[in-house]
């Protein structure tokens, strides 16, 4: 697939999972096309993959081509005055509406997002002569300094565009919430335009340019919407990813960043971090020096250092959250406040609970306000009415603020907390433990990971004793060095839903490419059937990514039956049973 819009993400293979929000927001695009599509808004903390969701949506719908044009801009985080925003969001849009029209992807980076005159320049070059009003409409307003008549002209431009011309457009706006906060109507920013979201009630309803909001402190942006935007957009909460996906995440990360683990740190650690990508991530690639995660004490030693450590990302980024709550919760009833519901996660917890338990001599109007305060900072959660209050529902950040504050409130022995954490990770190894007595799913995963390591790193290295003990490769084949090494899941925008084990695309283009898929069960042979299915997948992905030199590949651990070895003989799979693949 084109990847038009670099993803901050870095190699765009990083990116895992989130197979089941691709599917709603793809169909959610395409359906804008029959005008069904109200405009959403995106709910995540910070780090859980808000923003490489947004990106990935709007490359596939850039590489589709399918009649919705998509249109990306983030809300920084930094001061800026209306006019300088107003170009920037407005020259963005434009030059993007060219790349898609012109399906020339360097106009997604342009030497400039100030100059108005280029911009109409090059529209008129790419036979986009009908951009020219709205472009110099726009530039009259900029420089007259027409401020409500500019951003009127730059928030409606998708929307006006997409009437003029028949066509549709999905605006995916990231980190909405910055819009009040950040942007200012003088040019010594003292005047915050703090009314600039109200502007999208008659947007927000469009259903040619419907919008996919974005923000990354969950409880500010519901306020916004809510107070601005009301019965304007629906809420999609971005939430942990399921067991498979954090588990193929483990893998993904600890092959890419050579951060060894085994079958059974691998599972610990999805578990603990309970799905959270952000989690995985930071673990994974923590800077704690006798990082290992390829045992409990070294997970439980990481997991620690990157909670209670001030140079852990896990801590730093909660802190984060926390210094925007801390003049609501720096107090001792604050803190014991959210410290009694961080105990208390699992359930919701009444204002009433909260005086009678910690004893709070505090009149409950002002209780309240300090409670709305600490939702909308999402250091906890609204409950199920305006009475009920919930504490952040995973087992890590009420670690981070204990390990921060709890001292202060009662006595504390941080040592607790490792403990707690080395506990964790002994009951889930037992929980492992039971699983493997059901199912292979987590022994499928490991031999998955070592034979796409052993081609990553040692393919060319161990290139004839790995053709030893592989059958049906043809005369001229070697293993070689591999520009990509990893899973192949086929991108939603495919009509066909499918997957392999092993993609490793050649470096050399007079080299070959591995697609293979790995069966390591103890019984079953695999079958003619399981080869035939292959062998559909295997063009299929030839096809797709234009290789011209491929091989099909199976490693079963049981081995093939009698009619599956002579159809992968037939069809040219290379095939292999020998236990040497996935070990020494």
């Amino acid at each position: 697939m084109e990847y038009a819009l670099e993803e901050r993400i870095g190699n765009p293979d990083l990116f895992s999972g989130r197979k089941e929000e691709l599917t709603y927001f793809l169909k959610w695009i395409n359906d804008i096309k029959e005008r069904k599509s109200q405009s959403s808004a995106l709910l995540a903390r910070r780090k859980m993959g808000k923003t490489a969701l947004m990106e990935r949506l709007f490359n596939i719908t850039f590489f589709k081509n399918s009649g919705v044009i998509p249109f990306y801009y983030e809300i920084k985080e930094i001061k800026m005055w209306v006019k300088d925003f107003c170009k920037d969001f407005f020259l963005t849009f434009i030059y993007q509406y060219i790349a898609f029209k012109s399906r020339n992807p360097e106009y997604l980076r342009p030497q400039s997002r100030s100059n108005f005159e280029e911009v109409a320049r090059i529209a008129q070059k790419e036979g986009l002569d009908y951009l020219c009003a709205i472009i110099n409409d726009a530039a009259h307003a900029a420089a007259h300094e027409e401020l409500n008549i500019l951003w009127e002209i730059v928030r409606d431009a998708p929307k006006t565009i997409a009437a003029r011309r028949n066509e549709y457009i999905v605006q995916m706006i990231d980190e909405f919430q910055f819009l009040n906060a950040m942007i200012y109507r003088d040019k010594n920013m003292k005047i915050q335009a703090n009314d600039l979201a109200g502007g999208y009630l008659s947007s927000a309803e469009s259903k040619i340019a419907p919008l996919l909001v974005s923000g990354s402190w969950v409880g500010w942006l519901m306020n916004l919407l809510m107070m601005m935007l009301p019965a304007r957009f629906r809420y999609e909460f971005l939430e942990n990813m399921p067991e498979e996906e954090a588990i193929e995440m483990v893998y993904k990360y600890s092959q890419f960043f050579e951060v060894p683990v085994t079958e059974e740190t691998a599972y610990l650690l999805a578990q603990m971090a309970e799905g959270s990508p952000f989690y995985i991530s930071a673990i994974i690639r923590s800077r704690y020096r006798d990082k290992n995660l390829t045992t409990i004490d070294g997970l439980t030693k990481t997991l620690e250092f990157e909670t209670l450590d001030n140079q852990g990302v896990i801590k730093l980024t909660w802190m984060e959250y926390v210094a925007s709550a801390l003049p609501r919760i720096n107090d001792r009833n604050g803190k014991n406040i959210v410290l009694y519901l961080c105990k208390h996660r699992d359930r919701e917890v009444t204002r009433k609970e909260l005086i009678d338990e910690l004893k709070l001599d505090i009149p409950e109007v002002k209780l309240e306000e300090k409670l709305k305060a600490l939702v909308k900072s999402d250091i906890i959660a609204q409950g199920t009415s305006n009475n009920r209050y919930q504490g952040v529902t995973d087992n890590i950040f009420d670690k981070v603020f204990r390990g921060v504050y709890e001292e202060e409130i009662r006595e504390f022995d941080i040592g607790d907390i490792a403990k707690e954490y080395h506990e964790g990770f002994e009951k889930l190894k037992e929980q492992y433990n039971r699983l493997l007595g059901r199912y292979n799913s987590q022994k499928g995963h490991f031999a998955e990971y070592a034979i796409l390591d052993r081609l990553r790193i040692h393919g060319r290295e161990h290139n004839e004793f790995l053709k030893s003990i592989t059958r049906n490769l043809p005369g001229d084949f070697n293993f070689s060095d591999y520009s990509l090494v990893w899973k192949y899941n086929s991108s939603p925008e495919y009509a066909k839903d499918f997957s392999v084990d092993i993609f490793a695309r050649a470096q050399s283009p007079g080299d070959y490419s591995v697609i293979g898929e790995v069966k390591n069960r103890d019984l079953k042979k695999f079958s003619r059937e399981e080869a035939v299915q292959f062998q559909v997948k295997y063009e299929e992905i030839k096809k797709i990514e234009n290789l011209e030199r491929a091989v099909g590949f199976v490693f079963s651990r049981c081995g093939f039956t009698e009619e599956a070895e002579e159809y992968c003989k037939e069809k040219g799979i290379a095939c292999s049973d020998d236990e040497r693949w996935v070990g020494d």
